[in-house]
């Protein structure tokens, strides 16, 4: 999948130096050779001390065939998070083509994961590929959008071996990347090892420049411009047409703050008329080529011209391999802009015109969109914001589409279906709701007299739009989606995200059968057009209802899939199988397989932490804590859970907060402790009386459990048949309330509808293995058992609930008399990074043996010392020596 804008080509070219005269600093070019060994240059210093310069002579002059090189070169619209990101890779990409499809795949989709998810698989992209290169960024001061640091600190604390990257900057980089981790070292080039030596103004100014200044003159030229290149270059550049006897004057201009603009000022007013209006028609336009110029300025000898101004060094330098594209130093550019905006603003008008007509017509309407607003041609610039909004917005570049909107006057706005549109997404994305509905209502009063009704697709937009500022109005939102989807485009970026949220509706209707099916269209409209996000997605709300309604086999065939798909499309370490793994470990602790369900979440927990996915990442410390409960490390399990309860706060995702206090009130219930249990029912005031809803499910189970334990148990018989007249509660909820149903009857001397509900139970547990609902009920699930075993003849038609009923109580009685000798359980892998500590394996050496992450070795490294209740490592080896347990692993 391609960049739906086009990328303008000269952003991302090496600034080599062809004609331009430079001195070979042979000093910093061996700085720079020696800096190849580390991964991180910073280069940081004030305007004008030849950074570009510095780097494009040690390229093109000093390592020209022997290394792989990109270059990006940023500017103020780069402070848009995804044109940085799609710029990035493009750079890389273009001097290694194999890098960046799949990164750049995902960054032209949905930003559901965020942008660390992009960057991990880029990483992973640049190490499968192991070819070394260099990679240049300059210009970073430029950026001020904090969340554009937060991802370039997050590639730079990850960054590949294979890849040496060097940074410019105006200003003082570690200070613009704080809170970076430290890599082994960093070369730092400043201000004072860019400052030219005494002997490189010599051979400057009489080689390069051939002024042939006497030794003292060479003295005091050096000490006016203390070395800063730029000056040197202005001062060198005056005495070439004045004379070496002009120093006297550049030491009083010197003196001046704006002592520059004196010497440009000189420098301009001497040149022939011609070259004068070049320089000041082309200084408008950041970079220019001969047929760009020629189009601006109308002056049939623009070849000639343009070859004058590189031969005079007059601060243009070309930076692309063709020779075809150039640009004016910054100082000189700002100087002549200044001068045309003062004396020719018709003039600067007609060059921004012409400029965007150019752009338009080779296909760049980004920048022909830019100079249209400059030139004030608001209709032309409109009708490309119109042609091009759609496409960014879907990257998410919301802040470029705001500074064009807010460039165009009021009255070109409102009437503007699409440019109220384009707000109403630039509002949503930042959540103010209040702000997007304006720009809504706004539209309605429009609706009847424009031609919306005729254009489907912005049609379906605006409903799609309308229905997430209404999300709160269920019904209503359900009928904005399903409307927008008979209009909207199936290829159309918001199509698979307008059927995610009517599966998403749908289930908080509990119309679990529609949820479905709109699930499945989601994800065959996410595959189609590659959105792996929105098919991730889809993938996992599919799987949470089959695990819901305990289709587990079901389940995870579904994941596999998944994982297979996302593995294929986004590579191994693609943090969107968080989703999957998440979901496997939900179905392997229910199945009762905790070492895999705590592996699983363990590996969901890292790739969220890398991918920013934060909402479901919160689940898996749910079943890491209910997997260490499992295991008996009640503690442990409340520390992860009250975790997970603080991330939820931290992030207030919709409706997580709860579901973890939940989460938290069942761990409690499981422990036994039903007063901490029943903090829950009191903080949301459940009571049986009140009216269902099937999204608050759990909450009601719950409750029906406490009644149980309360010993209210004629309350909850009557509370559960309420909940099972809820339509399609699935399999797996029925099964808790039968559990609980069975418990009531037993101990209202009901034997017969008790072992009526148990044997349902039993029979629904074995056929998908739901095994964890029977342990997690307690110990009062062995007399259940017991008692259903004495009453129930083995040859009945009972007989598959009798066996699965008799496997039940073998492994409660396997696990007790591990209880009563004093020896916990451990699993089969902690057993085995036992083994492993008893030989001496370090935590790294464990994880590459065992094939697991370095965060799951130590969470069950901290299994073992509960278990064993030691501190340290060797002491968990020597208390295993002592039970016995050191010699069953051998």
């Amino acid at each position: 999948m391609g960049n739906p804008i086009e990328l303008l080509e000269t952003k991302y070219c090496i600034n080599h130096i062809y004609r331009q005269k430079a001195i070979a600093r042979e000093n910093l070019f061996g700085i720079l050779d020696d800096s190849l060994s580390n991964r991180l240059t910073f280069i940081s210093a004030p305007a004008g001390f030849g950074k570009t310069t510095l780097l494009s002579s040690w390229i093109t002059m000093h390592k020209k065939r022997s290394l792989t090189a990109s270059w990006l070169t940023l500017d103020a619209d780069d402070n848009e998070e995804n044109r940085f990101w799609i710029y990035f890779i493009t750079t890389i990409k273009s001097a290694i083509p194999a890098i960046g499809e799949k990164s750049l795949n995902l960054l032209n989709t949905s930003r559901i994961g965020g942008i660390e998810t992009i960057i991990t698989v880029l990483i992973n992209e640049i190490l499968e590929n192991g070819k070394n290169f260099l990679f240049i960024i300059e210009d970073l001061h430029v950026i001020k959008n904090r969340q554009i640091f937060n991802g370039l600190k997050f590639f730079i604390n990850h960054m590949p071996y294979n890849i040496h990257l060097i940074l410019t900057s105006r200003l003082h980089i570690a200070s613009q990347l704080s809170g970076m981790g430290q890599l082994n070292s960093i070369i730092e080039i400043g201000e004072n090892e860019l400052k030219f030596t005494r002997k490189e103004t010599e051979v400057y100014t009489n080689e390069i420049m051939e002024l042939k200044l006497t030794y003292d003159q060479l003295t005091r030229l050096y000490e006016l411009t203390e070395g800063w290149p730029v000056g040197l270059q202005i001062a060198a550049l005056y005495c070439k047409r004045k004379g070496a006897e002009s120093l006297s004057d550049i030491e009083t201009m010197m003196l001046q703050s704006n002592f520059a603009d004196y010497f440009m000022e000189d420098i301009l007013n001497s040149q022939p008329p011609a070259l004068y209006q070049f320089l000041i028609k082309t200084s408008l336009l950041n970079v220019f080529s001969l047929e760009l110029c020629q189009a601006v300025t109308n002056m049939e000898n623009s070849g000639d011209l343009l070859r004058q101004v590189l031969e005079m060094n007059l601060f243009l330098s070309c930076f692309d391999q063709k020779e075809e594209w150039y640009r004016y130093h910054n100082l000189f550019a700002a100087f002549l802009r200044k001068k045309a905006n003062q004396n020719s603003p018709e003039l600067v008008k007609d060059i921004y015109e012409k400029a965007a007509k150019w752009y338009e017509l080779k296909g760049y309407p980004q920048e022909a969109c830019t100079c249209y607003l400059k030139a004030q041609c608001y209709e032309k610039a409109i009708y490309l914001i119109e042609q091009i909004s759609s496409p960014l917005i879907y990257q998410g570049q919301f802040t470029v589409i705001e500074r064009w909107i807010e460039s165009v006057p009021a009255q070109y706005v409102y009437g503007n279906i699409r440019l109220m549109l384009d707000y109403v997404w630039i509002y949503l994305s930042r959540h103010k709701i209040s702000d997007a509905s304006y720009y809504i209502e706004l539209i309605e009063n429009e609706y009847e007299d424009t031609a919306l009704k005729k254009q489907s697709d912005m049609e379906g937009e605006y409903l799609i739009a309308k229905a997430f500022i209404k999300m709160n109005h269920l019904e209503e939102s359900i009928h904005l989606l399903k409307s927008a989807m008979e209009l909207v485009d199936q290829f159309n970026p918001n199509y698979a995200a307008a059927l995610m949220s009517i599966a998403t509706t749908y289930i908080v209707h509990g119309d679990v059968w529609e949820a479905e099916q709109y699930y499945l269209k989601a994800l065959t409209a996410s595959i189609k057009i590659g959105n792996l996000y929105s098919a991730a997605y889809s993938w996992g709300g599919l799987g949470m209802m089959l695990t819901c309604q305990g289709r587990f086999y079901e389940g995870e065939i579904l994941y596999q899939e998944a994982e297979k798909y996302l593995k294929e499309k986004g590579g191994n370490s693609i943090p969107l199988l968080g989703i999957v793994y998440s979901g496997l470990s939900e179905i392997l602790y229910l199945k009762n397989d905790i070492e895999l369900a705590a592996d699983y979440s363990d590996k969901a927990i890292e790739m969220f932490e890398q991918g920013g996915i934060f909402d479901i990442k919160n689940n898996c410390y749910v079943i890491k804590a209910r997997s260490l409960l499992a295991k008996g490390n009640d503690q442990r399990a409340i520390e992860v859970i009250n975790k997970a309860l603080i991330l939820s706060e931290k992030e207030n995702t919709y409706g997580f907060k709860r579901h973890i206090e939940y989460c938290r009130a069942k761990i409690f219930l499981d422990m036994g402790d039903i007063e901490k249990a029943e903090e829950f029912i009191e903080q949301y005031q459940l009571s049986p009386t009140d009216n269902l809803k099937k999204y608050n499910l759990h909450d009601y189970i719950l409750l029906a459990e406490i009644l149980v334990k309360r010993e209210e148990y004629e309350n909850a018989l009557l509370y559960i048949d309420k909940i099972l007249k809820l339509d399609d509660i699935g399999g797996l909820y029925e099964t808790q309330l039968e559990i609980l149903k069975s418990d009531a009857w037993l101990r209202l001397s009901k034997p017969e509808a008790a072992f009526t509900e148990l044997h349902r139970a039993l029979i629904k547990c074995r056929n998908e293995n739901y095994l964890r609902l029977f342990i997690n009920y307690g110990t009062r699930i062995k007399s259940i058992l017991t008692e259903f075993l004495a009453k129930e003849n083995t040859d009945s038609d009972n007989n598959k609930s009798i066996m699965y009923a008799k496997d039940i109580l073998n492994f409660l009685d396997h696990t007790s008399k591990g209880a009563d000798k004093g020896i916990p359980l451990l699993t089969k892998r902690e057993l085995e990074v036992l083994k492993l500590i008893s030989s001496g394996a370090s935590n790294e050496e464990i994880a590459q043996l065992l094939y697991i992450s370095i965060s799951t070795v130590k969470s069950h490294i901290l299994n073992l010392f509960t278990k064993l209740n030691v501190n340290s490592r060797s002491k968990a080896v020597v208390e295993a020596e002592k039970r016995g347990i050191i010699h069953t692993i051998y």
